[in-house]
């Protein structure tokens, strides 16, 4: 890749200026802070200056498992470089890990085709206003792609190269130390995200396959060299947990709630039945607390869908009038919530099993992802305001081109792309199970996204041949 690099200086010069005049752009006028980034900034502050990982609970600090450390470890490292609560700092450290990304993404593009499909690559990362938009806000997601793209370059990289390697051959030992930086990459983003383990079950699930296929042992002994990279760095975390808030806790709560504090699943269920977009998730989810900060619902924000008849609708309008009386979901109102859910679940259950996890999905893999921008989510009503619904518009075409360029390159048969679109499948099934489709939730994905379509638009000339990484 450096000598790739090397040979057209500039051409990524070129490229690496536009990504970054993006990326400062999104850091000037879309810069946002503001719901998880409170969160991960007072862990990350609390952890530096107290030695606790917890949250401020009045006077002091409440020790707390709701998110894995690997963010406000991020966090606390620029705080104690740049200043406590220097966000600006945050944002523009993510800028250059973004702009890292985009040569990891043409990396892994290389490997998997061509210097041709690296460079495609490299172009369509370096000018994606979605992953940029990220890297100008606190959370995550920046150093969660990174990662991924890590992850996936050399997991392509080893199996690749355990693929064209008989047994007998000193490359299988080169193979498996690929796969130690994979899962070693794997375990930073389960430190970030949680759900960075999907991308360790569909790298599993890839090694499984071949095994089966070419029946060789030495896949089985790469699932095991991944698995203990992965897992093992989890330990410290797992036996914090342990000790600390006396429960077993390898990753984070699924709905990461405080300590003894209440979960509706009643009303998750709910919502489950009829929400699809990500609007209800603004107007109505994120609105309803068991704790003391919920917000008043109206119900004109929720659809006709949400409702199988006249009664069950004076029944839900029954239920959030209560809810508005004291903005505190309690566990009888929850109750009642749950009673709600299952006449719908068991009047709708294809719709409920199958129809809406798809519709959420889609939602979250094909909206216009205005949520980061200065736009109305309510981007289909244009006599309000045009020009944002232009602009929406506008980012809802960006998007479909990734996607179809990406999905185009299926009719290539290419040695180790099997990872990437494994990873795709498996994380669109998890995001299928959550009530609250967020748009966000499939950014992870993009690494896998961009090497596509880099492969989509470069000619054809894979010929089996030994890469480097670098």
């Amino acid at each position: 890749m450096l000598a790739l690099i090397r040979r057209n200086k500039l051409f990524f010069g070129l490229f690496l200026i536009l990504g970054f005049l993006l990326r400062g752009y999104m850091l000037k006028w879309h810069f946002l802070f503001q719901g998880d980034s409170l969160i991960y900034g007072d862990l990350a502050k609390n952890w530096l200056l107290h030695g606790i990982y917890g949250v401020t609970d009045g006077s002091s600090v409440l020790p707390v498992d709701i998110r894995t450390p690997g963010y406000p470890a991020f966090l606390a490292a620029c705080f104690r470089l740049f200043g406590i609560e220097h966000y600006a700092a945050v944002g523009r450290v993510q800028l250059v890990i973004d702009l890292l990304t985009c040569f990891v993404i043409a990396a892994g593009a290389r490997r998997l085709l061509s210097d041709s499909a690296a460079k495609v690559a490299f172009v369509l990362a370096a000018l994606c206003p979605f992953t940029a938009s990220y890297s100008a806000t606190p959370l995550p997601e920046t150093l969660e792609i990174f990662f991924v793209a890590l992850a996936l370059l050399f997991a392509v990289a080893a199996a690749q190269k355990t693929r064209r390697a008989p047994p007998w051959d000193v490359r299988h030992t080169f193979a498996l130390s690929d796969w130690t930086v994979a899962g070693l990459a794997l375990a930073a983003c389960i430190y970030l995200r949680p759900d960075g383990g999907v991308l360790l079950i569909a790298i599993g699930l890839y090694q499984l396959w071949l095994a089966i296929e070419f029946r060789q042992s030495e896949y089985i002994v790469a699932m095991v060299v991944l698995g203990l990279a992965s897992l093992l760095p989890l330990l410290p975390w797992t036996v914090r947990n342990w000790r600390t808030l006396h429960q077993f806790q390898p990753l984070a709560p699924f709905y990461a709630e405080m300590p003894g504090e209440y979960v509706p699943a009643g009303f998750n269920r709910w919502c489950k039945t009829w929400v699809v977009d990500f609007i209800s998730v603004m107007n109505v989810e994120w609105n309803v607390s068991t704790g003391t900060d919920g917000e008043a619902v109206d119900v004109k924000d929720i659809p006709n869908r949400a409702f199988d008849s006249t009664q069950q609708r004076r029944r839900t309008e029954a239920l959030i009038r209560e809810y508005k009386e004291s903005l505190q979901l309690s566990p009888e109102l929850d109750a009642q919530f749950a009673a709600l859910a299952e006449d719908r679940v068991r009047a709708h259950p294809i719709a409920y099993y199958l129809g809406l996890p798809l519709a959420r999905v889609a939602d979250m893999w094909l909206r216009p992802r205005t949520e980061i921008f200065n736009l109305e989510l309510d981007w289909w009503n244009y006599q309000n305001v045009w020009q944002e619904s232009a602009m929406s518009l506008a980012l809802a075409a960006i998007n479909l081109f990734y996607l179809l360029a990406a999905i185009l390159s299926f009719r290539r048969e290419i040695p180790g792309s099997g990872i990437l679109w494994l990873f795709i499948l498996c994380r669109s099934v998890l995001l299928a199970t959550l009530a609250n489709p967020e748009p966000r939730y499939t950014l992870e994905c993009f690494p896998a996204v961009l090497m596509l379509a880099g492969i989509n638009f470069s000619p054809w000339r894979y010929r089996g041949t030994e890469k480097d990484i670098w």
